[in-house]
């Protein structure tokens, strides 16, 4: 089953789906974020090509476009970090109150910024269990790698692979401690993170799983990057997720 929603955040108007099984119910649900630069169905529809795979599993999976992304309201240079952890938290509780979610089984993830965001706002939702996919720990390292071509400064920030990034999204990344933001949580997260990945290098993961300790658990995909771009790398990002969420069912 698919359904769209408008949802308004502070003014904000943001445009989501949600995919769940044809009958029964309520559902255990996944809350999923998407990326930096990219909206809800993914790169190379990474992120869509799970949703259905868990929908077979019986989760629900709710997403949503960022304010200024995919096809949600506003420009792109409207994005911040705070404003993206307002809305990640403001879409989980939307979730929670929708008569198919089984508000005891709630999962909160992402890709990249999304697994960032995940994290940074489970201390504060307390999901049953968290998961990142290329988590972008080092946020500001990679806005600045995609920055480094661009021919200089827009009025407003950066032109970034043809969007304006605010300077407000970059003074926000300089000005934040993520992995202290991340403390707080002690409940199951699963991390996974390609040898690969030129634009979060992997030692971003394994610092945080220093501060997550015993809960976390940290895969590591051999020659993978960033975004999965291989047939076997992603389906085993879907499987290796889909496990450890259902281990983490009632």
């Amino acid at each position: 089953m698919y359904l769209a929603n408008e949802l308004d955040v502070n003014g904000r108007l943001l445009r989501g789906n949600v995919r769940m099984p044809d009958a029964g119910g309520p559902f255990p649900t996944i809350v999923f974020l998407h990326g930096f630069t990219v909206w809800k169905t993914g790169p190379q529809r990474l992120y869509e090509e799970f949703v259905r795979m868990a929908v077979k599993e019986g989760f629900c999976v709710v997403r949503y476009d960022f304010y200024g992304t995919g096809e949600s309201e506003g420009e792109f240079y409207e994005m911040t970090i705070g404003s993206e952890m307002n809305e990640t938290a403001a879409i989980f509780e939307w979730a929670s109150k929708q008569p198919y979610v089984d508000v005891n089984n709630m999962f909160l993830g992402g890709h990249s910024l999304g697994a960032l965001l995940a994290l940074v706002e489970a201390p504060h939702i307390q999901p049953k269990a968290a998961f990142g996919w290329s988590t972008a720990l080092t946020m500001l390292f990679q806005a600045g790698q995609r920055t480094r071509t661009m021919r200089g400064p827009t009025e407003r920030g950066w032109d970034i692979d043809g969007l304006e990034l605010s300077r407000e999204f970059m003074d926000e990344c300089a000005g934040m401690d993520f992995l202290e933001m991340v403390k707080g949580y002690d409940k199951p997260v699963l991390l996974i993170h390609g040898t690969g990945d030129v634009d979060i290098p992997v030692e971003s993961a394994y610092a945080l799983k220093k501060v997550y300790g015993d809960s976390c658990e940290l895969d590591i995909v051999e020659g993978a990057n960033h975004r999965f771009l291989s047939l076997p790398w992603k389906k085993h990002a879907y499987e290796k997720t889909l496990e450890f969420l259902k281990n983490q069912l009632d």
